[in-house]
Order: C-alpha cells, then sequence, then structure tokens
C-alpha cells in the first residue's frame, strides 16, 4: 500500500508560506526535489540542467518544488538570476528534508558529517508517494521520471 506523505509548510523565495496541502489542493501530481545549495546549480548561459530538467517535469502538468536548506534571500537570487519559475522552498532547520528521508550520516575521514541526499519524491494528487529517486544529479533520472508522470497521468 502506498505511503502518503507528511503536511509540511516552509516558506519559499517570495517569503510566503506553502504547504503540501495547499499545493495538493491545486489537483495535480507534485514532484518535490531535495538538493543541498543552490550555489552547487551554478548555471553558465547556454545551460542550467537543474532548471532546465525541473522545467520539462513541470511542462507534463506537474506542480514542481524544489527544497533545500539555503536562506530565503538565496532562492529569492537563484530564482531571478536564472529566472526559475518553480517553487524553491527554504528548510533552515531541516525538519522537512530528514521528514523525507533525504538526508544522512556520513563518514569522511573518520569524522562524521551530515549531508542533504538529493532525493526526487513524486506525490499523486492525493498525496500518496508513487516513487522516489536518489539520482547524484537530477539530469540522472529525469527520463525516468517523465515516464513515471506519463504513467500516472495516463498520457
Amino acid at each position: 500500500m502506498a505511503k502518503i506523505i507528511q503536511n509540511f509548510e516552509l516558506f519559499n523565495a517570495e517569503e510566503k508560506k506553502v504547504s503540501l496541502n495547499q499545493l495538493l489542493g491545486e489537483g495535480k501530481p507534485i514532484f518535490i526535489y531535495t538538493y543541498p545549495t543552490d550555489e552547487k546549480f551554478r548555471c553558465n548561459r547556454s545551460e542550467c540542467p537543474f532548471k532546465e530538467n525541473l522545467e520539462k517535469i513541470a511542462s507534463l502538468g506537474v506542480i514542481v518544488v524544489g527544497i533545500s536548506e539555503d536562506p530565503i534571500e538565496v532562492h529569492r537570487k537563484f530564482k531571478s538570476d536564472y529566472n526559475i519559475t518553480f517553487e524553491l522552498l527554504s528548510d533552515p532547520t531541516l525538519t522537512v528534508i530528514k521528514g523525507l528521508g533525504a538526508y544522512e550520516k556520513v563518514d569522511v575521514n573518520g569524522i562524521e558529517k551530515e549531508k542533504i541526499i538529493r532525493t526526487g519524491i513524486l506525490v499523486d494528487e492525493k498525496g500518496y508517494i508513487v516513487k522516489i529517486w536518489k539520482p547524484e544529479r537530477i539530469e540522472e533520472s529525469v527520463d525516468e521520471i517523465i515516464e513515471e508522470i506519463k504513467k500516472l497521468k495516463k498520457i
């Protein structure tokens, strides 16, 4: 049996609270992508795989939400610099990211460190988790994600 995703509420780049229940109210599937930081996605003028691949997903009628621990101001600048149209939510306490299972402790040369795991979660319009991906980069899984969305939406 599919697991229902837990509601959350975070601030977006425009400093407005956004909740999962509010997004589900739009009656569309949701693709949530957790990632370490906007800084990792410095895009050159001709290419921004983070933006391009998440926009491919959004073009299928899916709500796309990126979540990182970056502060609101960093998200605002990143969205502005790269003309990103989907939501970027700030989770500075990592509460939502940890709740989504997108966080782990790793051993680096004998020192335990914690890190955010890039994770894609497809949620149907009723709030049930359809599938979870843990790619190193979004472009590694985008074709599979798109196929799963097409199956979900029967297109």
